[in-house]
């Protein structure tokens, strides 16, 4: 391991702010690129990456900022061929799900020491050339899940059951939308991003918790565009979702409203290549600065493939810091570098993980981490110019006959209440900031006795307990 991390050194060229990059694996992987990271509230890393032993098999491990090896490199998935995966985080557990040739496979590590909790257990069968689980969850513990059968694209909220597998609340085929796809739940809203199966274009549609259709899929790009199956999606700070697509050779970001889908911004250029000194690739992430309506963008050079570039940008599409290369191997030809995942911390610190390929005399993958350090870019915080957050507080909980909820702000809205199951049960309107709740469901009667969670706007959310 020693020598392979002076390997590392040697022929990178490091960019302001950011850190020595070290291998984060104890060997090379030679059958697949693909890698994801989590850091957890401790500010350990959990590393799951594909091609584990040089072969095609999934494995995990946790390790510390400096390196330290926290969880061994254990191999999680069948020791058969295993690839694509993708993860996802509830409450203290990472969920992966990978593909074996056809059937879906996934197991669940425990984040607190990263045991396992759920050995690789089969999911489902399904043939499709997209095999990825996209899944986001919800203030309930669900996941919100899209699938590809064929090139059908399914919408589903899977209740985890840990040892069990999972039990499907609902599901079925969005019409009109075609293989790959994104989503994002924020709050009460799930955003998903598809494309139009004959023109390729963008669409989005907008279901809330409960799996009604808030907006009807609508297609907010031209129709000669024609990007990846799986662009990036977040919010800004309104909860408007914002999309980032490689079209051709540029990056191309879109901002829709919320509340009608229709484009804020639309189809603007962050990115185009400059040939030969950086061009994009389909490698690339977009994480939100904490605090701030600013966003870092990195990529892996898609024409010399021996660069990582970042810039960060804010909600409006403005360039705040122009693309600068973080990490340069042009002096270690041919190696290349491809795949990028990332996180950012509470203080706006972006951590990544990559490929290097040494590609003489074989082709070699090394999972390889670091970080970047943001005070080194000079901007100040913009928190003042963020919309105030909203939260909620109670008269009393547990709640005992009627209760009193208490916005931050005097805002007028409704709150929306949900049992266990994540079935919507009653609502409560809130005029000036403030509401009751008398603790009925919509039939009128009383609501059993158990923990419910009410919901509003902005992501706001608070778990109660109703007494009998």
């Amino acid at each position: 391991m020693i020598a392979l991390l002076l390997l590392t050194y040697l022929g990178v060229t490091v960019g302001p702010g950011w850190s020595e990059p070290f291998l984060a694996t104890d060997s090379a992987n030679t059958s697949r690129p693909e890698q994801h990271i989590y850091r957890d509230d401790l500010g350990r890393f959990h590393l799951i990456w594909a091609g584990f032993n040089n072969e095609s098999r999934i494995a995990y491990k946790m390790f510390s900022l400096d390196g330290t090896t926290l969880y061994p490199e254990t191999m999680i998935s069948l020791d058969s061929h295993s690839s694509l995966h993708s993860i996802s985080v509830v409450a203290d557990s990472i969920y992966t799900f990978w593909r074996d040739y056809s059937p879906i496979y996934y197991s669940i590590r425990s984040i607190t020491d990263g045991s396992e909790i759920t050995p690789a257990t089969y999911l489902f069968s399904t043939s499709t050339p997209y095999p990825y689980i996209r899944c986001s969850p919800d203030s309930l513990g669900r996941l919100h899940v899209l699938y590809n059968e064929g090139s059908d694209v399914v919408y589903s909220v899977w209740n985890p059951a840990p040892g069990s597998g999972f039990t499907t609340e609902y599901e079925w085929v969005i019409e009109g939308a075609y293989a790959g796809g994104v989503l994002l739940v924020d709050g009460n809203r799930v955003h998903i991003v598809v494309q139009e199966p004959e023109k390729f274009s963008y669409e989005y549609i907008q279901y809330d918790l409960d799996g009604n259709t808030v907006v009807p899929l609508i297609d907010f790009t031209p129709d000669d565009i024609y990007g990846g199956r799986f662009p990036e999606l977040t919010t800004d700070s309104y909860g408007n979702p914002m999309i980032v697509a490689k079209i051709s050779g540029e990056y191309i970001y879109w901002k829709l409203d919320q509340i009608s889908g229709t484009a804020l911004i639309d189809q603007l250029i962050l990115v185009s290549s400059e040939l030969p000194e950086m061009a994009p690739s389909k490698d690339f992430i977009v994480r939100q600065i904490p605090g701030s309506d600013q966003f870092y963008l990195c990529w892996t050079d898609g024409y010399l493939e021996h660069r990582v570039f970042n810039l960060v940008f804010d909600s409006e599409g403005n360039v705040i810091v122009d693309w600068h290369i973080a990490y340069d191997y042009i002096d270690e030809d041919p190696e290349d570098v491809k795949n990028i995942d990332g996180v950012v911390d509470e203080e706006g610190n972006l951590y990544i993980v990559y490929v290097q390929v040494e590609t003489e005399p074989q082709i070699d993958y090394f999972p390889t981490f670091g970080w970047f350090d943001r005070s080194y870019l000079g901007i100040e915080d913009t928190t003042d110019s963020l919309p105030e957050t909203e939260c909620i507080t109670l008269s009393q909980n547990p709640v005992q006959g009627g209760v009193q909820y208490f916005l931050s702000t005097n805002e007028t809205t409704i709150l929306k209440v949900f049992d266990l199951l994540g079935r919507q049960v009653s609502s409560v309107e809130i005029s000036d900031g403030t509401g009751f709740w008398n603790g009925v469901g919509y039939s009128g009667e009383r609501l059993p006795a158990g923990v419910y969670t009410a919901t509003g706007a902005q992501g706001i959310s608070m778990q109660f307990t109703l007494l009998n």
